[in-house]
């Protein structure tokens, strides 16, 4: 016989407990490698797909951040233009405002050269009206000199209806007036 087989052979044999203890730690492997094999399941099955969608939603979380900063810049552009544009709008609009005004004026000087009447009176009622309106598009520093020409268009009108020709040097004072407005609101370049 070879040596090992005889140091087997004299060994004591295994007592009921030893076997039970051994039978133990087999299962106790058992159990460990099994639960160690469903933990490896459970991570492969569960949480490596979890973690991928988690890294995908992320690099879209970043793109849309992306777009939204992108956005969000082109709203403020945006609005930056629209107030400029709504400044553009209103200057264009107030110089309207200042040629009607002056355009009234000067129909109702024709008028007088011409010796119409009713054309005279027209004109100076819608040169009224224009004053009005500037007298509202401009601040508080204009309102005395808007107040001033105010009443030199009702001036003219009273004596547009007393004497024809007496109302040219308030229509000729009130163009003045409304020529140097002009120019100081929108000078030439």
């Amino acid at each position: 016989m070879n040596e090992k087989e005889s140091t087997l052979s004299e060994a004591k044999p295994e007592t009921r407990l030893q076997k039970s203890i051994r039978g133990a730690w087999r299962w106790v492997l058992v159990a460990v490698l099994a639960f160690g094999l469903g933990a490896l399941l459970i991570v492969f099955t569960f949480y490596i797909p979890t973690w991928q969608k988690l890294d995908k939603a992320n690099a879209a979380l970043e793109r849309a951040n992306t777009v939204i900063t992108g956005k969000t810049d082109q709203i403020k552009m945006l609005q930056t233009d629209t107030e400029t544009l709504q400044k553009n709008l209103d200057s264009a609009t107030l110089h309207m405002d200042v040629l009607k005004a002056l355009s009234d004026v000067r129909g109702a000087s024709l008028a007088v050269a011409a010796d119409d009447y009713a054309g005279a009176r027209l004109s100076l009622i819608q040169a009224t009206a224009a004053l009005d309106t500037l007298s509202g598009r401009l601040g508080t520093e204009q309102k005395d000199v808007f107040t001033a020409m105010q009443q030199s268009a009702v001036q003219a009108l009273a004596d547009v209806q007393t004497d024809l020709k007496s109302a040219q040097p308030e229509l000729d004072q009130l163009t003045q007036n409304l020529v140097q407005l002009e120019d100081n609101l929108f000078p030439n370049p």
